[in-house]
C-alpha cells in the first residue's frame, strides 16, 4: 500500500514568520526603488533641467554675494576735507549700525535654517509615511 502524503497545516507562528520573511523581501525591494528615485544626484539633475533659469538667477545671486563678502567695497571717493566733521558721523553711525546688522544677520540665518529644516521634515515624512495604517500590534500573527 501506497502511503499518502497529507499535506501540514502551519502553525499560526509559522505562518506569521513566513509572513514576515516576504515582507521582509517586498521591503527590500521597494527600499531599493526608494533609494533610485530620491538619489540627490539624480533629483538635483531633473531639477536643474526643469528650473535653468532659476538655478541660473540663483547661482548669479549667491555669486555676487559671495563676491561682496570676499571683497568688501572700497571707498569710492577720496575725502580731502580737513574739517573731519563727515569722517566722525561716519564713524558714529558705523559704531551704531555695525552690531545692528551682525545681530540681524544672525537672526536672518537662524529664522532661515529652522524654516528649511522644518520644510524638508515635512516634505521627507510626507514622502516616507505609506498611506495605509501602520499598527505595531503584531499579536494576530503570534
Amino acid at each position: 500500500m501506497a502511503k499518502r502524503h497529507i499535506p501540514v497545516k502551519p502553525t499560526p507562528k509559522q505562518q506569521a514568520l513566513r509572513d514576515l520573511d516576504e515582507a521582509r523581501a517586498q521591503l527590500g525591494v521597494h527600499i531599493h526603488l526608494a533609494s533610485e528615485e530620491w538619489n540627490p544626484r539624480l533629483l538635483l539633475r531633473q531639477s536643474m533641467q526643469k528650473h535653468l533659469w532659476a538655478w541660473a538667477a540663483a547661482a548669479g545671486v549667491g555669486g555676487l554675494l559671495l563676491w561682496r563678502v570676499i571683497m568688501p567695497p572700497r571707498s569710492g571717493k577720496i575725502d580731502r576735507d580737513i574739517s573731519g566733521g563727515s569722517d566722525t558721523k561716519k564713524g558714529f553711525m558705523a559704531l551704531l549700525t555695525l552690531p545692528l546688522l551682525g545681530m540681524a544677520r544672525q537672526a536672518a540665518m537662524k529664522y532661515g535654517t529652522q524654516f528649511l529644516q522644518s520644510y524638508l521634515t515635512n516634505k521627507f515624512s510626507q514622502h516616507a509615511a505609506p498611506n495605509g495604517n501602520v499598527t505595531a500590534d503584531h499579536s494576530d500573527h503570534v
